[in-house]
């Protein structure tokens, strides 16, 4: 009697779960990924750069994205401030409410076989550097995500570029 009420329970959570999941439109996984993404591309200090930007090419980015936004750092001069105590920077993100902008199925790389789901996503931000709010400069990170394998991501998807654009 007892494994038929654990294994009842057992259904009825899955049932609830797997509910609770058709209900959500398809684009919100997308949109959370992609907001938790830009969050973690910009949380970031002096003491633990290294391990953040690891975590984040491993949770969110293919390998190009993944370099092409540390040599964006660099060329900011961000990392330098990273590599030193003596600044002691510690960079962070307040986010907007993210939407599509596009959504296609486009070849990526050079051979034009290899077709993925693709989704521009803009999202609002305001770059935190050492929790000054005051003089946080605001604009938009656009994430071009591609589906992934889950084997790959579990999540099934991956961001393939990454874009920050700052207003003036």
């Amino acid at each position: 009697m007892r494994a038929v009420k654990s294994a009842l329970v057992a259904v009825v959570l899955l049932a609830t779960a797997q509910a609770e999941a058709a209900s959500e439109p398809h684009p919100l996984p997308l949109l959370k990924f992609s907001r938790n993404c830009v969050v973690k591309a910009f949380e970031l200090n002096y003491g633990a750069y290294q391990r953040q930007l690891q975590d984040l090419h491993v949770a969110c980015m293919t390998d190009r994205a993944f370099i092409d936004w540390r040599a964006s750092l660099e060329r900011v001069g961000i990392m330098d401030q990273l590599k030193t105590s003596k600044g002691g920077l510690v960079l962070s993100v307040n986010v907007g409410d993210s939407q599509v902008l596009n959504e296609e199925v486009k070849a990526i790389g050079t051979n034009s076989e290899w077709r993925r789901y693709t989704a521009t996503v803009r999202t609002p931000v305001a770059v935190v550097f050492n929790g000054n709010l005051a003089r946080a400069p605001e604009g938009y990170v656009e994430t071009d995500v591609i589906r992934v394998r889950q084997n790959d991501r579990i999540v099934g998807y991956a961001i393939h570029a990454i874009r920050l654009s700052i207003k003036k």
